[in-house]
């Protein structure tokens, strides 16, 4: 059975035509796809393709993805030369299909795609389908010669850095805080120079990583040959483990940019890689891949936003005033842990569960309600241990605290989806405009619960039927993305570039 719907939308001041084409091949999967092109006040368009299938059988997931974005891109022409390929493709699939058919991805991609497109990719957790299975595909085509004064998408560049040639080091993520009480130090020896020679920083060997040429800032010729000066960077990063340093490097060769990205998902019982990540027809387990995505600014809108639906406050905001690395030893002058322990008392939560640290900009504190952590724009990193004697509070973060920074405590006080990829998109929304612009393309990535993973299917037959069954509205209004228990990266501009871990915990970047 064959099924097909389409719809189409006017805007005020612009133009926009969606169409949406739901259908099942051989009676069982689903497959959607959504090919967009906009008409802006200034005559500017963009065209992308985001895809995505359910289909058990990987080869055919593809198939059904690559082929819709080669229907609506202009890019069919075949070439070997990798410099002549145009437009970049991204695809997620999700580790619940057969480790041996993932190992084998690149040669499932068709011919005529790979030769004529530069593909990237990666193993993870889910993709934004019902039941989180399948395939995830987005595909970026940029301006040519004929419309490139036209065409807000100006140029996109993908690079690679493998894990040999990027010069990184594993970092020092966690500290436990072995030293004597903090009462016990004197407090002059902090005025010595040697006074923490025994305490090296946890963010040793910042921007000794090598940042890909594609990944800098255009230059300006570049920007010439696009027809315009005015123009905005985004950086989409798919990386493993150790993506630290090269984040702190790229803050620094490109502080402007946006960056977003996914942690490849751990794969070594399924794959028998720590990840396994995809480049251009290559298998690649370690390393930084990603593309640079070059675009005229559209109206003003929300570009970044990172949610934590599930979280709730624990009293109320506080400043660091002391600390050490990533090691908290005093909150408002009173022991770290201590105060943390106090406040679970006055409730019925438990030392067993997971608590979390919020680091931003305070509310304006009032009579009836004291300040809080500005949510919209805070940093979260989980609590890993506390010593209430000692006072030592261990933050997993690969920064150092400063003092005087504010803090929250919060936990998960609601219910949560641990991390799986909601599908529905809010109307008030999309009415407001908060979260993201009628016609834009948004990539969506979440935190998944690590204890809580999609598993390998046993039997991918015995599940067509799930499959089939997946008609709910949400499939219908496909977007890329997907979700990792290793969590997401997010780099405002002008702002520090972290990796959010956080169950739940939600990214959406609108390009």
């Amino acid at each position: 059975m064959h099924l097909s719907r389409s719809f189409t939308k006017v805007v005020p001041f612009a133009t926009t035509t969606t169409t949406t084409t739901t259908c099942r091949a051989a009676g069982t999967a689903l497959f959607t796809r959504t090919t967009t092109a906009l008409g802006h006040r200034l005559n500017q368009k963009t065209l992308w393709t985001a895809a995505t299938s359910s289909h058990p059988d990987l080869a055919t997931a593809l198939s059904q993805c690559l082929s819709s974005s080669s229907t609506s891109s202009p890019v069919t022409t075949k070439t070997t030369d990798s410099n002549k390929k145009s437009g970049v493709t991204i695809i997620l699939a999700s580790r619940s299909y057969p480790g041996s058919d993932l190992l084998t991805l690149p040669s499932k991609i068709p011919d005529h795609i790979s030769q004529s497109r530069h593909i990237l990719g990666a193993v993870v957790d889910r993709v934004p389908t019902p039941s989180g299975h399948g395939v995830s595909t987005l595909t970026l085509t940029p301006a040519t010669a004929a419309n490139a004064a036209s065409d807000r998408l100006v140029d996109c560049q993908p690079f690679y850095l493998s894990g040999a040639e990027s010069r990184r080091k594993r970092l020092k993520e966690k500290s436990v805080g072995k030293w004597a009480r903090s009462q016990d130090i004197e407090e002059r020896s902090l005025d010595t120079a040697d006074a923490w020679s025994s305490f090296k920083s946890i963010s040793i060997g910042r921007n000794q990583v090598q940042v890909p040429a594609a990944a800098l800032p255009p230059s300006s010729s570049a920007a010439s040959a696009s027809g315009s000066n005015d123009t905005d960077q985004d950086i989409m990063m798919i990386s493993d483990m150790e993506v630290h340093q090269f984040l702190e490097a790229l803050d620094s060769a490109n502080p402007a940019a946006s960056k977003v990205g996914l942690m490849a998902s751990s794969t070594p019982f399924i794959t028998g890689r720590p990840v396994t990540m995809f480049y251009d027809g290559q298998l690649v387990q370690d390393g930084v891949l990603g593309v640079s995505i070059l675009k005229r600014p559209a109206a003003k809108q929300e570009t970044t936003n990172v949610t934590y639906p599930s979280m709730s406050p624990l009293g109320p905001a506080m400043q660091i005033t002391r600390c050490r690395g990533n090691i908290i030893l005093e909150l408002d002058e009173s022991n770290a842990t201590r105060l943390l322990l106090d406040r679970l008392q006055s409730t019925t939560l438990t030392k067993d569960k997971e608590y979390f640290l919020a680091t931003g900009e305070p509310t304006t504190a009032t009579s009836e309600s004291p300040a809080q952590v500005d949510m919209s724009k805070a940093t979260v990193y989980k609590i890993t241990g506390g010593d209430p004697s000692k006072g030592n509070m261990a933050v997993d973060t690969v920064h150092d605290l400063q003092i005087g920074q504010w803090v929250q405590f919060i936990h998960h006080g609601q219910a949560q989806d641990h991390g799986h990829i909601d599908n529905d998109l809010a109307s008030s929304d999309i009415q407001t405009g908060k979260l993201i612009a009628r016609g834009a393309t948004t990539m969506r990535f979440t935190a998944t619960d690590p204890n809580n993973t999609i598993e390998e299917l046993e039997s991918v037959g015995s599940n067509a039927h799930h499959y089939e069954n997946d008609t709910s509205a949400s499939a219908q209004q496909p977007r890329f993305g997907g979700s990792s228990e290793n969590g997401f990266i997010v780099g405002q501009p002008n702002q520090g570039t972290w990796v959010c871990a956080v169950t739940d915990s939600i990214l959406r970047h609108t390009l």
